[in-house]
C-alpha cells in the first residue's frame, strides 16, 4: 500500500514538473517599428500605403503575434486623420493575431506634448509588457523616460524590469526585449546622441541584459537596420516598415521598408530582416 502511494506521489510530481516546465513548441512571432504614419515630407499619406502592405506582409507570414516597437504615427496627439488611419488598418489584421506596443518619441512627449502620455495610455494601454509564450519571455518596456530624462518613473520602471527578468528569466528558454530607441547605435563607446540611451544608463541597460541572459533585444528607432553583439546579447535595430531614413542599413545593404521575422525554437532564436514587399535581407543565421 505503501509503495502504490509513493508510486502515486511520484507520477503527480512528474505531472507538475512538466506543466511548469518551458513548452517545446516552435513558433514565430514579426517585429515591426516605426510606420510613423504621416512622416513623409510632400506625401504625408504615402506611409498610409506602406502600412496596409505591411498588415498584408503580416497576414501571409502567420506570426503567433506581433510587437511594434514605437512610432505609430507621427503625431497623434494633434493629427486624428494619423491615429485613425493607423488603427483602421490594424483593424485588418486576424483577431488571432494580437499585436503589443512600446511607445516611441513621436508616440508621447511629456514636455512638448502635455497630456501625450495619458492619451497614449487611453489608446493604447500600459508602455510596458510582460509575458510567457510557448516557453519564451517577452518583455517590452518604455524608452522615452530614458530619453526624456524622467528620472523617478525611469527608476521605478528598471525596478519592475530587474523584478520580471529575475523571477522569469531562469525558467525560459529565451528572453526577448523589446523598446524603441537603442541602448546603443554602433558601439558601446560612442558619444551620446539621439538615436541611444546616454551614460550611465547606457552601461546600466547593457548590464542588466547580460547579467539576466537576454537572449535578443528588439528595437526602432533609426528607420534602418543594424545589429551588433555586447556580452552575448544580440541588439537588433529593425527598418522602419514606414519611410526608410538614408540609402542604406548599417551593413551597407540597401534601406528599404521592413519588418522583423523571428523564427523560435526551443534551442535557438532566429531573425530576418525583410522587405515588406517581399524577398530576403539580412538573417543571424
Amino acid at each position: 500500500m505503501k509503495r502504490i502511494s509513493y508510486l502515486i506521489i511520484c507520477a503527480a510530481a512528474l505531472l507538475l514538473a512538466a506543466s511548469c516546465a518551458p513548452k517545446s513548441e516552435s513558433f514565430r512571432f514579426i517585429q515591426i517599428s516605426d510606420p510613423q504614419i504621416g512622416f513623409n515630407p510632400g506625401d504625408e499619406k504615402a506611409t498610409i500605403d506602406w502600412f496596409s502592405r505591411t498588415v498584408d506582409r503580416i497576414e501571409e507570414l502567420a506570426p503567433d503575434f506581433v510587437i511594434c516597437t514605437g512610432d505609430m504615427t507621427h503625431n497623434m496627439f494633434d493629427n486624428n486623420w494619423q491615429i485613425a488611419a493607423f488603427d483602421s488598418l490594424l483593424a485588418r489584421m486576424p483577431e488571432s493575431i494580437p499585436v503589443y506596443f512600446t511607445p516611441g518619441n513621436h508616440d508621447y512627449r511629456t514636455k512638448e506634448w502635455p497630456g501625450s502620455r495619458d492619451f497614449y495610455a487611453e489608446h493604447y494601454g500600459e508602455s510596458t509588457f510582460c509575458f510567457m509564450h510557448k516557453g519564451s519571455l517577452f518583455i517590452g518596456f518604455d524608452s522615452n523616460l530614458v530619453k526624456e530624462g524622467l528620472v523617478d518613473q525611469e527608476a521605478e520602471q528598471f525596478a519592475w524590469l530587474q523584478t520580471q527578468l529575475r523571477e522569469l528569466g531562469p525558467g525560459a528558454n529565451h528572453i526577448f526585449v523589446f523598446h524603441h530607441c537603442p541602448v546603443v547605435s554602433t558601439s558601446v563607446d560612442e558619444e551620446d546622441t539621439y538615436s541611444n540611451f546616454p551614460e550611465p544608463y547606457r552601461s546600466k541597460y547593457l548590464k542588466l541584459f547580460a547579467d539576466n541572459g537576454v537572449t535578443a533585444v528588439f528595437t526602432g528607432h533609426c528607420h534602418r537596420t543594424a545589429e551588433l553583439e555586447v556580452d552575448g546579447v544580440s541588439l537588433v535595430n529593425c527598418g522602419a516598415s514606414g519611410i526608410p531614413l538614408g540609402e542604406n542599413n548599417a551593413d551597407g545593404t540597401p534601406n528599404t521598408h521592413c519588418l522583423n521575422v523571428v523564427d523560435v525554437t526551443p534551442s535557438e532564436a532566429t531573425w530576418n530582416i525583410i522587405p515588406v514587399d517581399g524577398g530576403q535581407e539580412e538573417s543571424n543565421e
